[in-house]
C-alpha cells in the first residue's frame, strides 16, 4: 500500500505542489509538517522513505536508514524496489537531486546516501550501472 501511495506522490502530476512543498521541509514549517505527518507511514518501506527523504532533501536521514538495512535481510522484493527507486531518480521529479551532485562539497550527505545504494544493488544489475554512471 506504501509503495503505491510512494509511487503516486513521486510521479502524479496532481501533486506536484505537495512535491514542491516536500522540498522545502528543511526550511519551511509547512513542509516540514507534512514530511513528519507522512513519515510514520512510509517508514514501514526501506524504498518508499528514501524516496521521501530525497523529496525533502534530508540526506543525512536517507544515510542513516541506509545503514540500517545492511543489517536486514536484503531479499530479491526489496532489490527489486530499489531498481524503480534507481529508475525514478533518473525522472524530472528528481531533476534537481541530479543538479546537487554538481556541487558535492555541499551535498556530501547526498553523495553518501547514494553510494551506499550503490553497495546494496547486485553489480550485474542495470541500476547498479544506472547508478553508477551518474
Amino acid at each position: 500500500m506504501i509503495q503505491a501511495l510512494n509511487l503516486i506522490l513521486l510521479t502524479s502530476s496532481e501533486l506536484s505542489e505537495l512535491r514542491v512543498v516536500l522540498k522545502q521541509s528543511l526550511v519551511d514549517g509547512a513542509g516540514k509538517d507534512l514530511f513528519d505527518a507522512l513519515y510514520p507511514s512510509w517508514c514501514h518501506c526501506a524504498t518508499a522513505i528514501i524516496s521521501l527523504c530525497f523529496l525533502a532533501q534530508m540526506y543525512q536521514l536517507a544515510s542513516t536508514v541506509i545503514q540500517a538495512l545492511v543489517e536486514e535481510d536484503i531479499n530479491v522484493k526489496f532489490l527489486v524496489q530499489l531498481d524503480k527507486l534507481i529508475r525514478l531518480l533518473e525522472t524530472p521529479t528528481f531533476a534537481y537531486l541530479r543538479l546537487q551532485l554538481l556541487e558535492p562539497g555541499r551535498y556530501t550527505w547526498l553523495l553518501k546516501t547514494l553510494y551506499g545504494l550503490l553497495m546494496l544493488l547486485p553489480q550485474q544489475s542495470a541500476a547498479f550501472k544506472i547508478l553508477r554512471i551518474r
